[in-house]
């Protein structure tokens, strides 16, 4: 980067990425069609000094700078996570600040936990700001803090200059929680002792291969794990090989699939934290904050592991050992009949899992990909951690807003919204997308018993048709097809989007959050493949202004038929805390299901062979 003129000496690297060719470019190297693509890495970095954020394309092969953008004065990179630390380091240094808890009887402010959160457009623009609220530790290994919180105060600080530039206290002197609240091991005075152990082993070895480019093989499936400084898991090249088509055809599924936001609204007005409406994609980005997993705890069974690299605010690569899982489970039945003779015919499943863990602040957050032998494919997000607390005063009327937790604090009411960008390529690239939903026919000549149903198929010809809301009613799913593809009957090939739990936003239209993040007015949508719309969001959230990213795209109205299509679907976690989420949270999971719709011309799993049972015992 210094070969660039008039940088200052202040630099600070918020991710270093592997640039993605055009697809179209890929393709054709994949193909043998064409030399590789360039190596290119594709750097976001900010000058310190100028309080300006860049961008820039490196060679890195030349070395060398290839191009380099300085962003406009409003734009602002997301917050690394070295900087999320350093903010504290500013707050607890100023005066102000200390003299804000020394009024609440703390003395020592390096037992208090800060966390910096972004600031959304609650704050001026142009500036580099975050709001700093905290909670009183221990500063012990195992202290959760969040039992703690201080209520009323907040910090804005610039992260630029480095300075506290406003200290916001709405309740000066109140003293935080006493109750420590641990959850660690060893605070229940014994552990269960009815468990026996539960031991998964494959003698011999999975069924999975993974090469040096971290192609995953596994059954008919084959795909590229990949790793985000953004997003975090990234899968790429999704095929099935087909062995019923002759000549055992890889049949293309997916070109690229991953979750390319995370945004967490609260439903709080309580001062100290009603401005929480964070982008935890692109505010803060999910790479540096992926957990190294360990076997027998995160991962259990014949496991294999990837190594990611993350960046330090330097721009020095830090290295996250066993970041992602691969491996195998048991997954109960696959298929099963019983014929009137007494003869039973069955298969059982497994599945492939591919997995890692982010913790952000408080919130522990699983991607799981699952891969079926029916030829089937699922997302899970897990969610777990510590939910988010905010101080009250004691003996005040309790708010209909959040869950009291103890005396003094509570945790406040929030939503989770993920959005999956599914770059699906259903035999190709040329498709089509339709929302098919069931409807029950009137009575009639044609329905006399009044229960005849049929399937509606609409065709999603625009974007301007494509932003769409999913439906219980009529067990609305949304099928991607390759009109050029037909099945024995002759029905395009196709797989479809089945949509599992999910909620709409309660933050009003409007607001600040659904401003700035409006994909979360519909569940799916539809776009054209463009190399450049990677985030609904858009590229910079961060203080970002309204109408960025997907839903300003989608303006254009470009045609959606017999072409490449992006699927962006945005599932939604309803959380209103429970006391069962306190001190720590069971896993909530929620998710989608990809299934194939005449893509097959029968069970693609009769080869799967029968189990060897045991016989009953008497």
């Amino acid at each position: 980067m210094r070969s660039i003129d008039g940088l200052g000496p202040r630099l600070r690297f918020t991710s270093v990425e592997t640039r993605e060719p055009d697809k179209a470019d890929y393709l054709a190297w994949r193909d043998r069609r064409a030399v590789r693509p360039p190596r290119e890495a594709f750097v976001v970095f900010i000058d310190c000094d100028a309080a300006r954020g860049m961008e820039a394309v490196v060679d890195i092969s030349a070395p060398r700078v290839v191009s380099h953008v300085v962003l406009a004065a409003d734009v602002q990179p997301a917050v690394h996570l070295e900087e999320f630390y350093l903010a504290g380091e500013v707050v607890r240094a100023d005066p102000r600040y200390v003299a804000a808890l020394a009024a609440r009887g703390i003395d020592d402010p390096s037992l208090v936990h800060v966390e910096a959160w972004s600031a959304g457009s609650f704050e001026e623009r142009g500036r580099r700001l975050v709001r700093a609220i905290a909670w009183l530790g221990t500063g012990g290994e195992v202290d959760n803090q969040y039992a703690r919180p201080l209520q009323g105060l907040v910090a804005v600080v610039d992260l630029n200059s480095m300075e506290m530039v406003r200290l916001d206290d709405h309740a000066p002197g109140t003293p935080p929680p006493t109750q420590s609240w641990p959850y660690h091991d060893g605070v229940e005075a014994r552990y269960r002792d009815d468990l026996t152990p539960l031991v998964i082993t494959q003698p011999e070895g999975p069924s999975f291969t993974v090469d040096d480019d971290r192609r995953v093989r596994w059954q008919k499936w084959e795909m590229i794990v990949g790793f985000h400084p953004r997003e975090g898991l990234v899968l790429h090249d999704i095929a099935y090989h087909d062995d019923s088509c002759p000549g055992d055809v890889r049949r293309q599924i997916c070109y690229r699939a991953s979750i390319a936001e995370l945004v967490i609204p609260y439903g709080d007005p309580n001062p100290t934290v009603h401005f929480k409406n964070v982008f935890d994609t692109g505010e803060y980005g999910l790479g540096p904050l992926v957990n190294s997993l360990s076997l027998g705890c995160d991962c259990l069974g014949e496991i294999r592991y990837l190594d990611v690299v993350s960046t330090m605010l330097d721009g020095s690569p830090e290295v996250i050992p066993q970041a992602i899982c691969i491996h195998e489970e048991d997954d109960n039945i696959l298929w099963k009949h019983t014929h009137f003779s007494g003869r039973v015919d069955r298969a059982r499943a497994r599945r492939l899992v591919i997995s890692t863990f982010a913790t952000v602040g408080n919130y522990e957050y699983g991607y799981f990909w699952y891969f079926h032998q029916d030829g089937s494919w699922q997302f899970e997000a897990k969610l777990t951690g510590i939910v988010h607390t905010a101080g009250v005063t004691p003996g005040s009327a309790r708010s209909p807003h959040s869950l009291p937790l103890g005396d003094g604090f509570v945790s406040s009411a929030h939503q989770h919204f993920f959005c999956a960008r599914l770059d699906l390529d259903i035999d190709g690239v040329d498709n089509a997308v339709y929302q098919v939903e069931y409807v029950a026919d009137p009575w009639g000549p044609d329905n006399p018993d009044g229960t005849a149903f049929r399937e509606v198929a609409t065709l999603l010809g625009h974007e301007s048709e494509a932003a769409c809301d999913v439906s219980a009613e009529s067990a609305r799913r949304f099928r991607v097809v390759n009109p050029a593809r037909l099945n024995r009957i002759g029905d395009p090939v196709a797989y479809e989007l089945m949509p599992g739990e999910t909620v709409r936003p309660m933050a009003q239209p409007g607001s600040c959050v659904r401003e700035r993040a409006q994909m979360l007015d519909h569940q799916l949508w539809v776009t054209p493949y463009r190399r450049d719309e990677r985030y609904p969001a858009g590229e910079y959230p961060n203080q970002s202004g309204p109408g960025e990213g997907l839903t300003h795209w989608m303006t254009a109205n470009r045609s959606l038929v017999d072409t490449d299509v992006v699927l962006w679907y945005v599932l939604g976690a309803h959380h209103f805390p429970r006391l069962e989420d306190w001190p720590v949270m069971p896993v909530v999971r929620v998710g989608f299901h990809l299934r194939p719709v005449g893509f097959f011309n029968q069970n693609p799993a009769l080869d799967v062979p029968p189990p060897s049972c045991r016989p009953a015992l008497s």
